[in-house]
């Protein structure tokens, strides 16, 4: 393989995309064709993580190599500004590599909304809502749903001013235009299969009639072992509770939505093979966190179940590297690990602060070295090891501990010897980092009463805010006094 090529790159991350809803995965009735190829062609990573399983925190990560309790703010906090040097983060190191940098789609980092993180252009959402309001005459959804509301909806827009499909486009007129004296790093950061669950047909429809898998829910949910931060979760983020058919209609709609990603994608690939360049090009498609989509009777993110923490990762080689097409690798990756795997691709350094490895060597079909890995989201800790996954919830003191090998939905927590390894490893590491959430060496437990459902969802307005609602209630976040 020879890295010093200079690849072109094609960066692709979606928004809320569960793991399991591939077609290369194993998922029973979705499709994704050219996912499905490009995991066929490359490398399809099937324990791939977030550290802070909400929009913000997350990209921020990725865009510094940074954690987000790493970065300052482990929570969704859309007035906090990271504190780093600009040309440390991600758009800056590639520019300054030679690479003709674009960004389309979303950014949504802890920064100044208009930041561009390095990137030489950006075509920022904003665009595609001014087109939204010149050709039907209205700003903004026209469905009444709220941004984290689930129920399904036909899409009220016309297709080429629906977002994946408009960002494609926008990317595919970036290929076409560019300067071809240089090679080029483009990031497609697409917003579905993110809620509201709108999309136009023959998507709408597509899985209607599918035998989509039923949810989730083990029986510790609802009684004295549900943890704390899950217990607030699932009323903040419901109206009331869903029928097992509201939840798969809901899941039909959402697979459609995916789906339509996928088939968009299609459309920049065969762009890139009809310009010559897609055996030039290093492909990663992976998405900023999950979807619970009923599971444990609840929907959205922000939990460090498999369901929400657990993301996509591919990665398609340019033909030149000669890898072994088409395996699946158990090395435990996470976000971070982005940043220090495209500086790697194009020949620089990363910054020597970023907490993320390079992922060529697993590229190349090494084995990657044994880690562990910490996420934090609010006052919820994580410590994965490759195969157990220990989870701490400061709130409450609750904890709870899965082979995540052989329970892919987290069913069935485990005791003994892997959850007491895991809460020592989780404990030494706080003490090292001197962090907040640690007191008289062992992590630290509120005691906290659960709050009763109606003050939960006292102000979650048509879905526009139960996550900063969910922060009023729980904001200690970072310090207890």
């Amino acid at each position: 393989m020879k890295v010093n090529d200079r690849p072109n790159i094609l960066f692709i991350t979606s928004d809320q995309h569960r793991a399991d809803t591939l077609g290369c995965a194993g998922h029973p009735c979705v499709q994704t064709p050219h996912l499905d190829l490009l995991a066929y062609q490359g490398v399809r990573f099937d324990n791939a993580y977030v550290d802070c399983p909400v929009c913000i925190p997350a990209r921020t990560a990725l865009i510094t190599g940074r954690r987000a309790h790493e970065n300052g703010m482990p929570a969704y906090a859309d007035d906090f500004r990271v504190d780093r040097r600009r040309e440390d983060f991600l758009g800056s190191r590639l520019t300054a590599a030679g690479y003709q940098t674009e960004l389309v789609g979303k950014t949504h980092w802890h920064t100044e909304p208009d930041f561009r993180a390095g990137f030489e252009h950006v075509t920022w959402m904003a665009h595609l809502r001014q087109q939204q309001l010149v050709e039907t005459g209205r700003a903004g959804l026209l469905t009444g749903l709220g941004y984290n509301e689930m129920p399904p909806s036909v899409s009220p827009f016309p297709r080429h001013l629906y977002q994946s499909d408009w960002c494609v486009d926008r990317a595919i007129d970036f290929l076409s235009t560019r300067e071809r004296a240089q090679p080029f790093a483009l990031w497609l950061s697409l917003q579905d299969p993110h809620p509201p669950l709108t999309i136009h047909e023959p998507y709408y429809s597509m899985y209607r009639d599918a035998d989509i898998p039923a949810a989730v829910v083990p029986d510790w949910v609802g009684t004295d072992a549900e943890p704390y931060n899950l217990y607030c979760l699932r009323h903040v983020f419901n109206k009331g509770p869903a029928t097992a058919e509201q939840v798969r209609a809901m899941r039909a709609v959402y697979y459609g939505m995916v789906t339509n990603l996928d088939h968009q994608l299609g459309r920049l690939l065969a762009q890139l093979q009809m310009d010559g360049d897609l055996d030039e090009t290093l492909i990663v498609y992976t998405s900023d966190h999950g979807e619970a989509l009923g599971d444990f009777h609840n929907f959205a993110k922000s939990l460090f179940y498999e369901s929400q923490a657990k993301v996509p990762f591919i990665v398609r080689p340019p033909a030149s590297w000669e890898t072994t097409p088409g395996r699946v690798t158990r090395d435990l990756i996470e976000w971070v690990d982005v940043l220090p795997t495209l500086c790697d691709v194009a020949g620089i350094e990363a910054p020597e602060d970023v907490t993320g490895r390079s992922l060529v060597p697993a590229l190349r079909g090494e084995a990657m070295p044994a880690h562990q890995m910490h996420g934090q989201i609010d006052q919820s800790h994580m410590l994965h090891d490759g195969r157990f996954k220990y989870l701490y919830c400061v709130e409450d003191g609750s904890e709870q501990c899965f082979d995540t090998e052989n329970d892919p939905h987290d069913e069935h927590p485990v005791a003994g010897e892997p959850l007491d390894r895991l809460r020592e490893i989780l404990t030494a590491h706080l003490i090292d980092e001197q962090h907040p959430h640690v007191r008289d060496g062992e992590p630290a437990n509120l005691h906290r009463d659960r709050p009763p459902v109606n003050q939960l969802r006292a102000r979650d307005y048509q879905g526009l805010g139960p996550t900063q609602h969910l922060g009023d209630i729980r904001r200690s976040v970072l310090r207890i006094n």
